[in-house]
């Protein structure tokens, strides 16, 4: 994709820019599930060298599996980056949870579906809010 994307964090301390993105992959592994504090982590490739970064000194980095590095804002824990390899090559994984606006690229595959969290299974036919779910004062267990 030709479109210049930007992404970030909860709390807006680290942000970056991509000038060129691939489309995106969804996975489901656990790893992803809970990196990205939700039933899947999405994530797409862009060149290194097209990346740039605001607030990058707040990133903190966490070696997930040997050789392979994901970075968090230290300050709200968002994840930035998907599994890069600890000896950098000339890609970058990032997460598309922390992207902002129209971006120009779709989710292409699903991986690790054998891993798929059980309490996702049916969710299109839960009812749909633009806004917040009207019945949160009568949830009880």
């Amino acid at each position: 994709m030709s479109k210049t994307v930007r992404g970030s964090c909860l709390c807006g301390a680290v942000s970056y820019a991509a000038e060129r993105i691939s489309d995106i992959v969804e996975c489901h592994c656990a790893m992803c599930r809970k990196a990205a504090g939700g039933h899947a982590g999405f994530f797409f490739v862009a060149m290194r060298n097209e990346v740039s970064w605001e607030g990058e000194g707040k990133l903190t980095h966490y070696e997930s599996s040997p050789g392979l590095i994901r970075s968090f804002c230290s300050r709200c824990g968002t994840a930035m980056t998907g599994a890069n390899l600890k000896e950098p090559d000339d890609t970058i994984i990032l997460s598309a949870n922390a992207l902002e606006g129209d971006v120009p690229a779709r989710v292409i595959a699903q991986e690790f579906c054998a891993s798929k969290a059980t309490w996702f299974a049916g969710h299109d036919e839960a009812p749909e809010f633009d806004g917040p779910y009207p019945g949160w004062e009568t949830l009880k267990p």
